[in-house]
């Protein structure tokens, strides 16, 4: 017993570092495309990024279909990690949640909550509702495709939670340090905003890597007594 419980401890760890650096170079990286090359853009001078940039600034929702391509990657790595064999189906569910939590109110508080705060505890509140809303909508996503309500919430709130209050975190510890938006600080809102992105990204990938291959383990215990009642009936 002691034995298979430090073994699932070890398996559980894989699979947390395997997720948290899937979704670091699949999620985190490309939701931040823009403006990591207008960081780029500091230090490299290169025609190609100079048109990059303006491509991106002047079609928006480029970096969403980006996002959503490099999500199929993260499927595929996470249905090797899970052992959960249908990856096209993360896929959908990954891309379908994207989507959904980019056009929901909640991808909009900075508009709710416009001329009522500073301009860094604004974008505070906007970036927290925009990573919210994404890691809501995919936790519920992959519960769907598990067919377990339990399993939509649970990976939901817990996904969303965590990377809202990593990327809060990384804000946080960016001020303490004079660097935030609207200060003085050069270039402070791509810093800011990569870093948080990254960070969540990590955290949360953890999270629903963990959370959502406990449930498909389950599911996969749980078939064989099933199959068993149908049997006997």
């Amino acid at each position: 017993m002691i034995a298979t419980e430090n073994q699932d401890r070890l398996n559980y760890f894989r699979v947390a570092w395997q997720s948290a650096l899937a979704a670091a170079l699949c999620l985190g990286l490309p939701a931040g495309l823009l403006l990591w090359l207008i960081l780029f853009q500091q230090t490299i001078h290169s025609v190609v990024v100079d048109q990059s940039i303006k491509f991106l600034q002047a079609n928006g929702l480029i970096s969403i279909f980006v996002l959503a391509i490099c999500s199929l990657m993260w499927s595929f790595l996470l249905a090797r990690i899970s052992g959960y064999r249908p990856w096209w189906k993360i896929g959908f569910a990954t891309a379908f949640g994207i989507f959904i939590g980019w056009f929901s109110p909640l991808s909009n508080l900075d508009g709710v909550f416009a001329d009522q705060f500073p301009i860094h505890t604004l974008y505070a509140i906007a970036m927290c509702g925009i990573v919210s809303s994404a890691t809501l909508s995919v936790g519920f996503a992959y519960g769907l495709i598990l067919r377990n309500m339990r399993a939509a919430l649970t990976l939901a709130l817990t996904t969303s939670l965590v990377s809202a209050l990593t990327l809060l975190l990384t804000i946080i510890f960016f001020d303490q340090f004079g660097i935030r938006v609207g200060g003085t600080i050069h270039l402070a809102m791509p810093k800011v905003t990569v870093s948080g992105l990254l960070t969540s990204a990590i955290t949360g990938g953890m999270a629903l890597g963990v959370g959502f291959t406990r449930f498909v383990r389950k599911a996969k215990r749980q078939v064989p007594v099933e199959v068993r009642r149908v049997m006997q009936l």
